[in-house]
C-alpha cells in the first residue's frame, strides 16, 4: 500500500472515531433525548466505530504485503456505511429537527461533519479500488500466487 493509501486510511479511522465517540458522550449526557432515541444513537455509533476498526485491522494486515479480499471487503463496506449514514443523516437533523436547541450552526455543524466523513469515505473507496488492481497485477505477472 502506497503512504498516501495508508494516511487516507489512518485519516477516516482518527476521523471516525471522533465523530462517533463524541456521539456515545453527547447521548449518554442527554437530557432531551427519549431512552429509544439513545440506544439507537449509541448502537449506530458503536457498529460505526466496529467499522473503522475493522479498517484498522486491514492497515495492520496490508502493512507490508498486498492487501487481502477482506480486506479490501472491510474498506468497501467501511465507505458504504458511512456514505449511506450521512446520506440519511444530514436531511434528517437538517429538514426534519425540530429540537428548538438545535439552530442553524448546529444543522451546518453536522453537514460539515457529513461531507467530510463522506469525502473520506470516497477516499477509502478510492484506496480499496488501487489495491485491487495492485493485487490482480501481481497475481497476473505471478502464476504461483495466482490461487491466492
Amino acid at each position: 500500500m502506497t503512504r498516501s493509501g495508508r494516511a487516507i486510511l489512518i485519516a477516516f479511522v482518527a476521523w471516525t472515531a471522533f465523530v462517533w465517540i463524541s456521539r456515545i458522550s453527547n447521548t449518554l449526557r442527554s437530557t432531551t433525548e427519549s431512552t429509544g432515541g439513545k440506544v439507537f444513537s449509541t448502537v449506530l455509533s458503536i457498529l460505526m466505530l466496529a467499522l473503522a476498526t475493522a479498517v484498522i485491522a486491514a492497515l495492520v494486515r496490508s502493512w507490508s504485503k498486498p492487501m487481502s479480499s477482506t480486506s479490501l471487503m472491510s474498506l468497501r463496506v467501511a465507505a458504504i456505511a458511512t456514505v449511506v449514514v450521512w446520506l440519511v443523516r444530514v436531511p434528517q437533523i437538517v429538514f426534519l429537527d425540530d429540537d428548538p436547541t438545535h439552530g442553524a450552526p448546529f444543522k451546518i455543524v453536522h453537514a460539515v461533519l457529513g461531507l467530510i466523513s463522506m469525502a473520506l469515505a470516497a477516499g477509502l473507496w478510492k484506496v480499496a479500488d488501487d489495491n485491487a488492481g495492485r493485487a490482480a497485477r501481481s497475481a497476473a505477472s505471478d502464476p504461483a500466487r495466482a490461487g491466492r
